[in-house]
């Protein structure tokens, strides 16, 4: 029987909602792969324990981002690599640059894929959008990360202070967000139908998934944002084209295993890619799976496999 070893953080006592999700994604993986007919173990992570794995385990690696553990989630599969070790998902290469959005961003520009504009003293005027530059799960975005550009080094200032980690701008796209969820090896990726983010009785309000209306209860993005897995007939060249960027995201990026990427359509219908995540989230896989009729159990079990025969 092949032994599996789900990796996770550490979850400590009084964990916010993201990092207790991390948690809840490995033990429903875990049911899965028992189901499958596995043997499988939840392991925090650490070194020593690594060192102790026996050669013959797949390690299922769900280490993400988490507070004091930014790092670890882009250095674990170096050091699972080091250990020979074999691995599911991307690789310490893919998610380096996939977690630092500042050179993710430069990596699309040399392949011409079109990203909002990075702010600049000489930028053109219009909404900027403040991020971290390497965070995921929409840690420190919030409404007030919405600005006028004259206002955008004052606040860049004042949110890397408040979130204690180096933040960036970018053209901030007022329209439609996308997702768009992909696997597989570096010469076969299978992309999944692009499902939509709408935001519901939104008015005037600023369209931006913030941290809040992605993990916290009884606020107005999380009661409001929902996700649309349907196509409407009048959007299939769009869709065609959202499929098109995301494959050549898997391609420019050399990945390996499964990611997400993010778009943002403007009002001329020309999407723009916010992002690309490498780390370990399966809620879109599993839900297209629901929507389109595929197995999400078998997507599990081909990462696994996947990485036994790498």
């Amino acid at each position: 029987m092949q032994q599996v070893i789900i990796l996770h953080n550490h979850i400590p006592q009084n964990a916010p909602e993201d990092v207790l999700d991390i948690l809840r994604q490995a033990q429903w993986i875990e049911e899965i792969l028992r189901q499958k007919g596995y043997s499988v173990t939840l392991l925090p992570y650490s070194l020593s324990a690594l060192e102790q794995l026996d050669k013959n385990v797949v390690v299922f690696n769900l280490v993400d981002s988490a507070p004091g553990e930014e790092m670890l989630s882009y250095l674990v599969p170096g050091i699972l690599e080091s250990l020979k070790l074999k691995y599911t998902g991307c690789s310490l290469a893919n998610l380096f640059l996939t977690t630092n959005k500042v050179l993710a961003k430069k990596l699309m520009a040399e392949h011409h894929l079109p990203t909002p504009a990075p702010y600049s003293k000489e930028s053109e005027k219009g909404l900027y959008l403040i991020k971290p530059t390497a965070q995921d799960a929409s840690v420190g975005l919030d409404e007030h990360c919405l600005v006028e550009h004259a206002e955008v080094q004052t606040m860049l200032k004042e949110k890397e202070a408040q979130i204690g980690c180096p933040c960036f701008a970018e053209q901030y796209i007022d329209g439609r967000e996308f997702t768009v969820c992909m696997y597989g090896t570096r010469k076969d990726v299978h992309i999944l139908p692009p499902y939509e983010w709408v935001f519901n009785e939104y008015g005037n309000r600023a369209k931006i998934i913030t941290y809040d209306a992605k993990w916290t209860e009884q606020t107005f993005g999380y009661e409001h944002i929902s996700a649309k897995y349907t196509h409407d007939e009048a959007d299939k060249p769009l869709i065609h084209q959202l499929e098109v960027l995301a494959g050549a995201c898997w391609k420019a990026f050399d990945l390996n295993g499964y990611a997400r990427a993010d778009f943002r359509i403007d009002g001329n219908n020309k999407p723009f890619i916010l992002e690309l995540n490498a780390n370990p989230s399966f809620y879109g896989f599993y839900h297209l799976s629901k929507e389109w009729g595929f197995s999400f159990e078998q997507i599990i079990v081909s990462l696994v496999e996947q990485a036994l025969t790498s």
